[in-house]
Parts: structure tokens; C-alpha cells; sequence
């Protein structure tokens, strides 16, 4: 992720200044490249930053079972030690017993935090169920149709092929791929607490280019843009919450170079992930 977030997404803005392109389109163009770059340079921030609280979150939880797992053994040989104290009648067993005490108390308070953390883990899990299950109910229409769903990463992956969005090099969406995008933002237009990222996907074989674009990176920015202009027309959806990316060829799902491999690899995934506002609190804790 982060040696993409370093391309610039609009490439062809440069070599546009020398083509015979007009002063209004190419400042146009010019003004949509800085708007895309730093925009997808906010959302690798915060997909990076989401991806290391999680990872924080699943190293303290296992940290506090080592931890528990320490304690229960310390605890044991406490106890038998005291016991053995108390037959012989030795100052020393009052000393052990606070100490026992004390380690019983650390072992409540291990054992309530992380039945709290796997509260949240299990709820965010949940979560991406209840996305996946929904946009599926909304797309079923589409099953078989060059659209596909799954998860990972604690993501919900919306992908569609070029066959139901786009024309070959173009980047204006089929009525048929509209429609689909149309039914995808009515559900999220329902569920307020999910942020969005467009990702458009082209295959290697070079883009021809012309007035507007310079190659496939050119062309992967502007369906992601297409898709996600698309989305917003649904006014439930905050702006706010949606991330357009183009990954030109440098994402494939197959590294062969057989058409079946490129097909899958012209798509536009869209991205689903449930906020973690309240994981993200406990963790400040």
C-alpha cells in the first residue's frame, strides 16, 4: 500500500502543458490531479493507521493471555507455599497472603480486560459480517454478472469488472454497471459508520493515450472517479467518507499474461470498512 501511495496518481497532467489541449481543460485537469493526490495520500494515512491499532489491539490481547497464563502459575505456587506456612505456623504465611491477594487481584483485572477487547474484536467481526451480508441481499440482481464480494483484512471488497462498468478504454460506466454502483450506495447511504475507498484496477497491456490521458494509471484514476461521483449522487452518503484511487496495473490479482488473467485484473474494487471508533477508545484506556 504505501509503495503505491507513492505514484502520483495523474501522471499525465506533465506531458499534457505540451499537448493541444485547451488552457480551461487542462487546468481542469491539473486542479482533479492535486485534489486525487491528496486525497489518496489522507487515506493511506489513515488505512495504515487503522491497520496498526488493529494489529496493536491483537498484540496487547495476547500479551494480556501470556500475562494471565504467568500470573495463574505464580498464584499456584503461592498458594502451596502459604499452605506450607500456615502448617508450620511462620510469620511469613500474613506476608504471603497479601501477596496472594494481590496477584488474584491482577489476575481479575487481566481477565475483565480482555474479555473486553474480545467484546470489541468479536463486535467489529460482526460488523463486517452484517456489510458483506447486506450489500450481497442488495447486488444479488448481479450475481455472475462480473461481480464479486468477500472479505479480508477486516474489509468488505466490492469488485467489479470492467465487463459490467466500462468499455474498453473508456471511462464512461455502462447503464448496466450504473445501475449496480446505484443499488451498492443505497446501503451504504443506510449505514452511516462504514468509510468507502474506490479503487480502479487496469491490466498491463499500454494505454494508447490521448488528449486526456497518458496511460493506464490515467485511466484507472478516472474510473475510480467515474464510480465515485456515481455514489455521491446518492445524497445520503458524506463526502467525507469516500476515498477515490486509481492502482493502474501495478495491483494485479493474476501476474500471468493470458486474457483470462488480465480480465480479472480490470476491475474497480470498492472498499468497505467499518469505523472503529469505540475499539480505537478502549485502546486509550
Amino acid at each position: 500500500m504505501k509503495t503505491i501511495s507513492k505514484i502520483i496518481l495523474l501522471g499525465a497532467v506533465a506531458s499534457m502543458s505540451a499537448s493541444c489541449v485547451s488552457n480551461k481543460v487542462f487546468n481542469s485537469m491539473r486542479a482533479e490531479a492535486l485534489r486525487l493526490e491528496a486525497e489518496l495520500s489522507s487515506a493511506n494515512v489513515r488505512i495504515d493507521d487503522l491497520t496498526e491499532n488493529n494489529n496493536k489491539l491483537t498484540a496487547e490481547l495476547e500479551a494480556l493471555r501470556n500475562e494471565k497464563a504467568k500470573l495463574e502459575t505464580e498464584n499456584a505456587t503461592l498458594t502451596e507455599r502459604y499452605k506450607r506456612l500456615l502448617e508450620d505456623g511462620s510469620a511469613e504465611a500474613a506476608r504471603m497472603l497479601r501477596q496472594l491477594e494481590e496477584n488474584q487481584k491482577q489476575l481479575r483485572d487481566r481477565e475483565e480486560r480482555m474479555q473486553e477487547l474480545e467484546q470489541m474484536l468479536r463486535a467489529r467481526e460482526e460488523a463486517i459480517e452484517a456489510i458483506r451480508r447486506q450489500v450481497a441481499d442488495a447486488l444479488l440482481g448481479f450475481d455472475g454478472k462480473g461481480l464479486s464480494i468477500t472479505t479480508r483484512d477486516g474489509k468488505v471488497y466490492v469488485s467489479m469488472d470492467d465487463k459490467l462498468l466500462f468499455k474498453s478504454g473508456s471511462f464512461n460506466i455502462d447503464p448496466q454497471g450504473a445501475k449496480a454502483v446505484r443499488d451498492l450506495a443505497a446501503v451504504l447511504a443506510e449505514n452511516t459508520d462504514i468509510n468507502i475507498m474506490v479503487e480502479g484496477h487496469t491490466d498491463d497491456v499500454p494505454y494508447r493515450s490521448n488528449e486526456y490521458l497518458k496511460d493506464n494509471l490515467d485511466l484507472s484514476v478516472k474510473r475510480a472517479t467515474t464510480v465515485t461521483r456515481l455514489l455521491l449522487e446518492n445524497k445520503g452518503i458524506d463526502p467525507s467518507r469516500i476515498i477515490s484511487a486509481g492502482r493502474g496495473e501495478y495491483l494485479p490479482i493474476e501476474n500471468a499474461k493470458t486474457p483470462e488473467a488480465r480480465a480479472k485484473n480490470r476491475r474497480t474494487e470498492i472498499i468497505l470498512t467499518p469505523k472503529i471508533d469505540e475499539l480505537m477508545r478502549l485502546m486509550d484506556k
